[in-house]
């Protein structure tokens, strides 16, 4: 029997506050990234573990390592 598989989702926010960044420099950062996939004005939402997901992720390390600089 086939079940639904519902994606986890994840936004910026709350990625952000997980690891005690602000969230709306985060969303600057991420903005500066200039993602291809990501469209003007959308929210910040990606399924975890997607390729987009990651992307996010390494914008997120690099806001980290400039905070304990």
């Amino acid at each position: 029997m086939g079940g639904v598989v519902v994606a986890k989702l994840t936004n910026a926010a709350d990625m952000a506050r997980s690891v005690g960044v602000d969230p709306k420099a985060y969303r600057q950062a991420l903005r500066n990234a200039n993602f291809s996939w990501h469209k003007h004005n959308d929210d910040w939402i990606v399924e975890l573990d997607s390729d987009e997901h990651s992307s996010m992720r390494t914008v997120l390390v690099t806001l980290l390592k400039r905070k304990k600089a």
